[in-house]
């Protein structure tokens, strides 16, 4: 789950910013790959929070929810302001949510690492 999640928000990572770039505004292929790494962050923050309610303890519990709480949320608020307010410079807040993605999904697996069972 996680390399999917990392591969589909450097790509959404990079069409935002190729959309921008050629002073375009957000279409229908900026609207699928926002919502597919908005649809696998999420699959993914489910799946870790049944595996926390399992009996999982990361070692920094506290941490761990706020940032599987976090990046459930930014994907679909950046797209909605993309597409609420089009204007040439909505791929970079697009591009800007799917790295955010990419990142808080590389630290969520550097705590799970840490952590016992």
């Amino acid at each position: 789950m996680v390399t999917l999640v990392i591969v589909l928000s450097s790509v959404t990572c990079l069409l935002g910013v190729v959309t921008s770039l050629r002073k375009a505004l957000p279409a229908l292929p900026e609207l699928v790959a926002c919502a597919l790494t908005a649809l696998a962050v999420l699959a993914q923050s489910v799946w870790a929070g049944v595996r926390l309610i399992g009996g999982y303890h990361p070692a920094e519990q506290a941490t761990t929810v706020g940032y599987l709480i976090g990046i459930a949320l930014v994907m679909p608020l950046a797209t909605a302001w993309a597409f609420a307010e089009r204007v040439r410079t909505s791929g970079y807040v697009i591009a800007v949510a799917a790295f955010t993605c990419a990142v808080m999904t590389a630290r969520l697996l550097m705590l799970w690492g840490a952590g016992h069972a």
